[in-house]
């Protein structure tokens, strides 16, 4: 038995936005799960074909001493995340770009995503923080690169440097 129900022609456009955004959602996590199965298939694939006579030598593709990515991480740990995969100091850019290979958005999630990224660094790497988490360096280009802290180096001589290091004395005026 179906049921009818009238709705306003000026409630449609927000439901055919609502349904269009759930079907892109949708979508994206039809794109997740094919990529995983891709994966899984080929670690099927190499266990087929490891050698009978040392099976105890094989390493299959999904073991990982990695910790898995989540999305329900709160951003301090999703950008801790994103440094220790490019394993050297990166920009806000290149975090950002790095946890949408786990994460993919919409262009107004990014620019989101952008924000909250960069005002974690802010706050998590600042000479007032009460625990700085990452220690930041000026590239070539000027923008900042930031990595994990470590507790046991000087900020003020932290070895990520990704420019030129000026000296205050150097300076011809």
């Amino acid at each position: 038995m179906a049921i009818r129900i009238e709705i306003k022609d000026d409630d449609v456009n927000d439901l055919i936005a609502f349904y269009s955004t759930k079907q892109k959602y949708i979508r994206e996590q039809i794109i997740k799960l094919e990529k995983d199965l891709k994966d899984v298939s080929a670690t099927i694939a190499q266990l087929k074909q490891r050698p009978s006579n040392s099976p105890s030598s094989f390493t299959a593709g999904l073991i990982s001493d990695k910790e898995v990515f989540s999305a329900k991480w709160p951003w301090l740990r999703k950008i801790t995340y994103a440094i220790n995969e490019a394993g050297k100091p990166i920009t806000t850019k290149e975090i950002v770009e790095i946890l949408e290979l786990y994460e993919p958005k919409s262009e107004d999630e990014r620019k989101s995503a952008i924000s909250s990224v960069s005002s974690t660094l802010s706050v998590k790497s600042g000479k007032f923080s009460d625990r700085r988490d990452f220690v930041k360096s000026v590239t070539d280009s000027g923008e900042f690169a930031y990595n994990i802290w470590k507790e046991d180096e000087d900020p003020e001589k932290n070895s990520y440097s990704h420019g030129s290091q000026i000296i205050m004395d150097d300076l011809p005026f």
